[in-house]
């Protein structure tokens, strides 16, 4: 028996950190993200008809979706009139854009209905709905009304209608991953068998090519008149140029044979997300090796420290093993939020499937570090891209919106659930993946585990139990040293409890500053800072240094007095020592061209603030290592 999502209603976060992130999203992302697209008119574009002066984005029903997606998570924890008003108010104008055959889509309804499924690779119509569907999820889980869930199932026995393996259908599946995701968490709430049988279909029906070796979007490409090198055939402004490679889409072969994560980094998340989903509804063995194969590729050789992934900025995915740099301008640390986002949802369906201190690893790297710094402290501005360095004079602001606006919803989104990330329960188990302050009900008993902690600035935690029930408590693996109230046994990093009545249990877990070295691999002569699941980050705001060119010596690093930055209380701030790097000369080779400047003492702080306190710009995680100078 797998484990299982706690549900979002079912748990309630008490820790004043995250609490704090929590409503800055609820009244003022939302509010932002709703204000910027009724103000742009993305929002009504499901109202347009065919030939609307406005010409609509294949993305924006997408947004439209996410928004009601995370409006529903939140509406699950708190009443807002107004904002369930926003709600329905979407889900009317999804209810009139529906076209009598179940279609929906914005995109071809203004444009033209007779182009609709020909260019499945490029024009996102299957990511779009696939958007809409988890939506419903989300909306149904709160309401119980059917109102969305009823257009969704036409839509989605209209897809079934066209695609497919049976004679006579296209054998077609989306250029960009994600109905896959929603179609099985419909399966989920509803049962509804064309939902598991399609997202079957679309997972392992992508990457097969014919005897010719051609795959679907070869086809029709050319049944549009289209070339099947022209990167979205015209109907789309092509932001990046790249050959005819299906590995952008993980469509150049079936996942039972790919041995390397490759191509569009958020696809890649979404496609593998779906695809564990399936393996734990179906038990298939082939896909879960598949799985294995991609994670360690990915964990061993494409992650960043961060828990950002996706290096290539032209196709915004994954390059070759061990090619992360630092910088935007570098074209190798992209590190796209909704990649960050992606992962960690894929983490916590890896753990459902796996009870491994590995995934919850990453998944809590990713969370602190790589996601949770791409929204500002003013809940209202946004990063796409998160760069592990920025350069003095050329600071690096977050947007209010975006043309391509995936990330905004889907911060929110993921603060509006991650109640469903800190636990999973199954038959007489509760595990507990990330200690933070929190009360988790355990669907369908009267067991209640609640936990008290101040991380991520403490590593102690006080976990309670009413009831009767086992538990599976994580040990970081950056924890070097951890003590238990109550004695177990250690399973692939878990403290496994026995079942026992009205537990009380206190662990501590060892948080302190350290340094990490990269892989000889990466080629990097450099150490970066983190404390306990925190990375760490010089800014020019804290530091009279040259923040460009500095080093790092091998002395002690430490724990400097609690601060308050904006609206986050008692962070603990990391300091340590190191040296300006004084240019010599103005050559470009010379035998010694960089001097040692006076010792200085460096100030850190963690990477998801950066950005948030004015400055001239400059901010590195990465810092050269100095021996002896």
């Amino acid at each position: 028996m797998t484990f299982q999502q706690a549900p979002v209603r079912n748990v309630d976060i008490t820790s004043r950190f995250w609490s704090q992130m929590q409503r800055c999203s609820k009244e003022k992302t939302i509010p932002a993200i709703i204000k910027a697209q009724k103000s742009l008119q993305h929002w009504y574009c499901l109202t347009w008809k065919e030939g609307h002066e406005i010409q609509p984005h294949p993305f924006w029903d997408s947004d439209i979706y996410k928004i009601v997606e995370a409006a529903c998570y939140f509406l699950m924890k708190n009443e807002d009139q107004q904002l369930m008003a926003t709600v329905e108010e979407a889900v009317d104008m999804i209810r009139a854009a529906q076209h009598p055959d179940g279609y929906i889509n914005s995109y071809y309804t203004v444009l033209g209905i007779s182009k609709r499924w020909t260019n499945l690779r490029d024009m996102h119509e299957l990511y779009c709905l696939g958007h809409l569907t988890e939506a419903c999820v989300a909306y149904e889980t709160l309401t119980n009304s059917g109102r969305l869930l009823e257009p969704v199932l036409k839509a989605l026995r209209h897809v079934d209608e066209v695609f497919g393996s049976e004679p006579g259908k296209k054998r077609g599946y989306p250029g960009h991953q994600e109905i896959e995701i929603g179609l099985l968490r419909l399966y989920e709430l509803s049962g509804e068998p064309v939902s598991l049988k399609l997202a079957k279909y679309f997972i392992c029906e992508r990457g097969r090519h014919d005897a010719n070796g051609e795959t679907y979007f070869d086809h029709e490409a050319k049944a549009r008149g289209g070339d099947p090198y022209d990167h979205f055939g015209g109907e789309m402004k092509a932001w990046f140029a790249y050959p005819r490679d299906y590995s952008y889409n993980q469509a150049d072969r079936p996942l039972i044979e790919a041995t390397e994560v490759k191509g569009h980094a958020v696809r890649a998340m979404y496609y593998y997300i779906a695809a564990t989903d399936l393996v734990r509804l179906t038990g298939d063995k082939d896909i879960k090796a598949a799985l294995d194969r991609m994670w360690t590729d990915m964990t061993e050789k494409k992650l960043y420290i961060t828990g950002g992934i996706g290096a290539m900025r032209q196709w915004e995915g994954f390059g070759a093993g061990y090619v992360l740099g630092d910088t935007e301008e570098s074209g190798t640390c992209y590190a796209e939020t909704c990649a960050c986002f992606a992962l960690i949802l894929w983490c916590q369906r890896m753990l459902q499937l796996d009870l491994n201190v590995k995934y919850a690893d990453v998944m809590e790297i990713g969370l602190y570090n790589g996601f949770l710094g791409a929204v500002g402290l003013d809940g209202g501005s946004f990063y796409y891209q998160n760069p592990l360095r920025t350069h003095t004079g050329h600071p690096k602001e977050r947007s209010e919106w975006f043309e391509v606006a995936c990330c905004p919803p889907n911060v929110a989104k993921l603060l509006a659930s991650m109640g469903s990330l800190i636990y999973s329960f199954k038959q007489d188990v509760v595990a507990i993946h990330l200690y933070i302050e929190s009360a988790f009900s355990v669907p369908g008993t009267d067991v209640v585990v609640s936990q008290t902690t101040n991380m991520p600035w403490s590593g102690d935690v006080h976990i309670t139990v009413t009831g009767y029930t086992a538990l599976a408590l994580r040990i970081p693996t950056w924890a070097d040293e951890y003590t238990s109230s109550v004695q177990g046994e250690v399973r692939d990093g878990y403290l496994y409890i026995p079942r026992s009545q009205n537990l009380d249990l206190t662990l501590s877990f060892m948080v302190k500053a350290r340094k990490i070295y990269p892989n000889p691999a990466l080629e990097k002569d450099e150490v970066c800072i983190m404390r306990g699941p925190l990375v760490y980050c010089i800014e020019d705001v804290d530091n009279d240094v040259d923040i460009d060119h500095v080093g790092l010596l091998d002395d002690v690093v430490s724990d400097g007095e609690p601060i308050d930055i904006a609206a986050v209380n008692g962070v603990i701030p990391i300091k340590a020592t190191g040296r300006e790097l004084v240019k010599g000369n103005n050559q470009l080779y010379a035998s010694n061209p960089w001097k040692y400047g006076e010792k200085k003492s460096l100030l850190y702080v963690p990477y998801f603030l950066r950005a948030n306190r004015g400055g001239n710009g400059g901010m590195t995680v990465w810092a050269k290592r100095l021996n002896g100078c």
